[in-house]
């Protein structure tokens, strides 16, 4: 890796100065239009995002060489983040969007390039030399059981916290038809079948423990103390995993606090979703993955190890009823990349599908419950995409147009657009084979006229995704449950959800614990006005860390260790056609991207 002088030259000091110049003018034109709006706040990142750019300016990174990739490809990945950056800024505000043409626009991305660039350089070269800094120490004694037992019990501990203060659990507003299932419509596998059985499980215990005076309110406590478990042996297992690979062990200890008292972790282990667990699954899979990649002895790991990856693998498949694709994906490369495993790859992931194909038929029938997976929950993007069109363009439509709107949504008023959300969009639309046949129709014919849109469409749905200033995937996508976790349910269901489960009473006590965890998690997060905090919250951070992850591998010349990203890639694609950005959806990637970074950093400076 080849770096500049230590000494500016003449000719680097003027286009480090012109880059300083038109980037402080690009950013005070925008501060300008921004106080004119009567709001200068953005979540706080884009000053700090000028100063880290400017600062990497004058430790000249705008002139790095070969920094894992020719210049042209580095100009081309920073120009494209500016883009997305400076193309969210505008569409997030409204007097922008309204007053600033996108000539002006491209100018700025234009203006602000440099900072991307110079940054970009920085953390290349950062992750290049990072062999050359400490991040490992000397090993001393380390017992696997002991330090699993010892991690496990502090996170459970951390957990206890939010459980005492939302005592038996978050009821999230996903818990309405699992509970409606459970007490009188009949189970569907609309939601994993696995989770709503464990809930209905838990449910009857708590009716059939002798002691209990609210056998609703012990259920739900069940059901919060068999989650807060998994997850924390989870976190307990990576824990292990790094200990084992020589990770610093205070980083190691600081990875174990923040599980346990990070709040997004504690309030998503007492939350009753079907994320949580399917999230530390996806977590520890990476972990299992990268040991696969990395294992240095002939034909794999031994028969536990595959043993358990089986497992593991059942377990991830029943938890998600769309992660079939993402894992077909990775079995496809992993069985490309890992030749001297290919045998007991196939047998390991041919008897993780026939179990998992046996299990879930088994819990059908042992359930009777009915096949409830709508065909419209399919259909986010289309459908976004042609409300798009039917709301900013409804008088250039044909008659023909009209009706067959219609006919899709149900003989109804044209579709619901709100950008962040397709849900109420696609809400209507009826799930027969000649309706979607006419959606195609129409789908096509409208993208032919007006593809701008369509583009449009599918990028303000996914805007949590890839701008780091984003703010609708906290209050605009459900009116009843803003903020960062959604941990609240419609208000008007507060009498439905007490009749599903009578014993539960939403607020108890604590209260000042609650009003903690509020600011942190509901509709006013305090975490937006902390820079650096805000940063490592947005669900945005993780998908460009994500990219960044497979840049080093490329740039680095470790396509093995791609391996255990394609799983979570994949999932970030079917995330992309669902219908909208939720921090709960993207918990599987953020806990995998940073255990996935972490070692990639150990095992880069273990072979320096």
């Amino acid at each position: 890796m080849e770096k500049s002088k230590d000494r500016f030259t003449a000719g680097e000091a003027v286009v480090t100065g012109m880059a300083a110049a038109v980037s402080l003018l690009a950013s005070g034109r925008i501060y300008m239009l921004l106080y004119r709006q009567g709001s200068l706040y953005t979540v706080g990142l884009f000053p700090l995002a000028l100063l880290l750019g400017i600062y990497c300016l004058w430790k000249k990174a705008l002139f790095m060489r070969e920094v894992f990739f020719a210049v042209w490809v580095r100009a081309l990945l920073s120009f494209a983040f500016t883009a997305f950056q400076v193309t969210g800024l505008w569409w997030s505000n409204p007097y922008l969007e309204e007053n600033v043409s996108g000539i002006e626009v491209f100018v700025w991305m234009v203006c602000l390039w440099p900072l991307s660039f110079a940054g970009q350089n920085m953390l290349f070269d950062c992750v290049a030399h990072w062999g050359e800094r400490r991040f490992a120490c000397a090993r001393r004694d380390f017992s696997p059981k002991k330090g699993f037992l010892y991690a496990f019990l502090v996170i459970m501990l951390g957990f206890l916290i939010p459980f005492a203060a939302y005592y038996p659990a978050i009821m999230a507003y996903d818990v309405i038809p699992q509970l409606d299932q459970i007490r009188s419509s009949g189970y569907t596998t609309h939601h994993p079948l696995i989770h709503t059985l464990m809930l209905a499980g838990s449910l009857k215990l708590g009716e059939i423990l002798p002691f209990v005076s609210n056998a609703d309110r012990a259920g739900l406590a069940i059901y919060s103390l068999l989650q807060m478990t998994v997850v924390s042996g989870c976190f307990a297992y990576v824990y292990t995993f790094f200990r084992k690979r020589g990770v610093n062990r205070y980083f190691c200890y600081f990875f174990v606090l923040c599980a346990a008292f990070y709040p997004t972790h504690g309030l998503l282990a007492v939350s009753i979703t079907k994320d949580t667990i399917y999230a530390v699954l996806v977590m520890v899979f990476g972990v299992f993955a990268f040991e696969a990649v990395t294992c240095k002895e002939e034909g794999g790991p031994g028969k536990g190890w595959f043993a358990a990856y089986t497992v593991l693998t059942v377990f991830l498949l029943l938890f998600r009823n769309n992660s079939i694709y993402a894992w077909i994906l990775y079995v496809i490369v992993a069985l490309l990349a890992l030749p001297k495993m290919g045998k007991k790859l196939v047998m390991a992931h041919g008897a993780a599908l026939l179990l998992y194909f046996l299990i879930n038929t088994l819990m059908v029938q042992a359930s009777g419950a009915s096949s409830d997976t709508y065909a419209r929950e399919m259909l986010s993007v289309p459908a976004q995409q042609i409300a798009r069109v039917a709301a900013f363009h409804e008088e250039e439509l044909s008659q023909e147009d009209l009706e067959n709107l219609s006919v899709i949504w149900n003989q109804g008023a044209l579709p619901e657009y709100v950008p962040a959300i397709a849900d109420r969009s696609k809400k209507d639309i009826v799930g027969d084979g000649e309706v979607l046949r006419t959606l195609a129709k129409e789908w096509f014919s409208l993208g032919c006229r007006y593809p701008g849109e369509y583009w449009k469409a599918f990028l303000l749905k996914n805007k949590g995704m890839w701008y780091l200033e984003d703010m609708s995937y906290l209050n605009d996508v459900y009116s009843y449950a803003k903020g960062y976790l959604q941990l609240t349910y419609p208000g008007d269901q507060q009498a439905y959800m007490e009749a599903l489960a009578p014993g539960y009473v939403r607020h108890q006590k604590l209260q000042f614990l609650q009003s903690v965890y509020r600011y942190f998690a509901a509709g006013d997060e305090v975490w937006r006005y902390l820079p650096p905090l805000s940063l490592v919250m947005q669900p945005a951070f993780y998908c460009f860390a994500l990219l960044f992850y497979c840049l080093c591998c490329i740039g680095l010349r470790k396509p093995l260790l791609l391996v255990p990203a394609v799983y979570v890639t994949a999932l970030v694609g079917t995330l992309l056609l669902g219908p909208c950005v939720l921090t709960r959806y993207l918990y599987p990637v953020m806990l995998s991207v940073t255990v996935l970074f972490v070692l990639f950093l150990q095992e880069s400076a273990s072979q320096k």
